[in-house]
């Protein structure tokens, strides 16, 4: 073919590209990282802690790659250096680590997750953190009930981890799921334990609402997520998230109050009559602890925490100050832990169901004085995030004022389950944590560079976009 005389070639037909591009790599990969944190517990139950362990390593490092790609010019000034003080002292007690192979082990569960975080903040945007919570929860939730009606209706009982039989001899710690999701008991979804299913579909809730405010499209999927969460959260029966319901819900009155209070001295009258009234619902709650615990359906030990923390406390009282050496969790084929707290049913404690017990018993004064500074300073920069983004006059001032309860929702979260569990130092409660406290990091004004020689967007630890775009 020619033209005007000159020859000239066919251009082939290509394809369109159906590959995922650079810029939304990150928002993708990031929504399979936080699924397969959620349910860690659940792939080890139905195939074992390999495989667990090989869904961490690919998550890991899907993450690496994509920041090797994408980070361009790290903000030192960004990281959340109280978060790695933390992890260095627990890598640190290796060195006097009574179970030292347990503590390797866990420290670079710990280390991954702290890096993950880390790497998260610095790539995702916070309407694509929103969007990747959002899908790996409702993913989660799904998953849940589709499990348990499985388990009810095609197996009709209880099923064992690995998708074992089940019988009388069965031990609790080697049941998956009780299976009860139409004979009324306690549901385990498909991570395998009520309370931590609890703790996700409270998360969910919070997370989905948020989304649903800001995002106009796939409404109807999402109403549904938000119903199944909100069921799920009333199925399982957790003590621990009927608590942190009704803590979150006071901390957004307040915050929303506060955030009404234009002025400081505002805010201020704000805090002293919450301090009040917060004082007196403490004093009330005390003495009426009993009837609260037994509206609950718990005992006044807490189911056997109480048990489980003297018994802690009398092991850990050998180095009360640099604590035995870091084991979260307690990895139960370690003979130092493997028949050491077992409770009735055979239930082989693995945790001290309290992360300042464990953080005490395991990294001792100094650990627990670091973490309570690490959980003073992210409830602070969260609240403090929240009060200051309040306009509502534009949409875009909306999705601000929105999107910033996430963090103190979590942090709320995270703190109260903290109290009667140990999770909050595991895989999405610690990466959360990691990935707010970088998140609202001070940093130097961002910058985006890009580069057409070698294809690469150059993200710094933060936000390269407007912060909600």
């Amino acid at each position: 073919m020619t033209v005007f005389g000159a020859p000239t070639t066919t251009l082939p037909v290509v394809a369109p590209s159906t590959t995922i591009s650079l810029r939304r790599a990150p928002h993708v990969w990031a929504g399979v990282v936080f699924f397969i944190a959620f349910t860690a517990p659940g792939w080890a139950a139905a195939f074992g802690a390999p495989a667990a362990a090989a869904a961490g390593i690919v998550a890991c490092a899907g993450v690496a790659i994509l920041a090797l790609r994408v980070i361009r010019a790290p903000q030192w000034r960004a990281l959340p250096w109280t978060a790695l003080v933390f992890t260095g002292w627990a890598g640190a007690s290796i060195a006097w680590s009574r179970w030292p192979e347990t503590t390797a082990l866990t420290w670079a569960l710990l280390a991954a997750t702290t890096l993950v975080g880390i790497a998260l903040a610095a790539m995702l945007t916070w309407r694509q953190l929103v969007s990747a919570l959002a899908w790996a929860l409702a993913t989660v939730m799904a998953f849940s009930v589709a499990f348990e009606a499985w388990a009810a209706l095609i197996v009709g009982g209880p099923v064992g981890i690995e998708f074992a039989a089940v019988d009388t001899h069965t031990e609790r710690s080697d049941i998956w799921t009780s299976a009860q999701l139409f004979t009324g008991g306690r549901l385990d979804g498909i991570v395998g334990n009520a309370n931590l299913l609890a703790m996700l579909a409270l998360l969910a809730v919070v997370v989905v609402s948020i989304r649903l405010a800001i995002e106009r499209h796939q409404r109807g999927i999402f109403i549904a997520v938000l119903a199944v969460s909100a069921y799920l959260l009333v199925r399982t029966e957790s003590a621990t998230a009927f608590i942190a319901t009704i803590a979150l819900a006071i901390a957004l009155v307040i915050l929303l109050a506060a955030r009404m209070a234009r002025t400081a001295a505002g805010r201020m009258r704000v805090y002293l009559a919450a301090a009040v009234v917060g004082a007196v619902a403490a004093g009330l709650a005390w003495v009426m602890r009993r009837g609260i615990l037994s509206f609950l359906g718990r005992d006044g030990d807490l189911t056997d925490r109480t048990e489980i923390w003297d018994l802690v406390f009398s092991r850990g009282a050998a180095q009360p100050v640099v604590g035995n050496g870091f084991a979260t969790p307690w990895i139960p084929w370690d003979p130092a832990f493997s028949d050491w707290i077992v409770m009735p049913r055979g239930l082989h404690i693995i945790q001290a169901h309290s992360v300042w017990v464990d953080v005490w018993f395991q990294l001792g004064v100094v650990g627990v004085v670091v973490l309570a500074a690490l959980y003073a300073l992210f409830v602070w920069r969260t609240w403090v995030f929240a009060v200051r983004h309040h306009r509502w006059q534009r949409r875009d001032d909306r999705v601000t004022a929105t999107v910033s309860l996430l963090p103190v929702a979590v942090g709320v979260i995270v703190v109260i389950q903290g109290i009667t569990e140990s999770s909050p130092l595991l895989l999405w409660g610690w990466m959360l944590t990691v990935l707010f406290l970088a998140k609202l990091q001070p940093r130097d004004r961002a910058r985006r560079t890009e580069s057409l020689k070698d294809g690469k967007v150059g993200y710094g630890l933060g936000l390269d976009q407007p912060p909600f775009v």
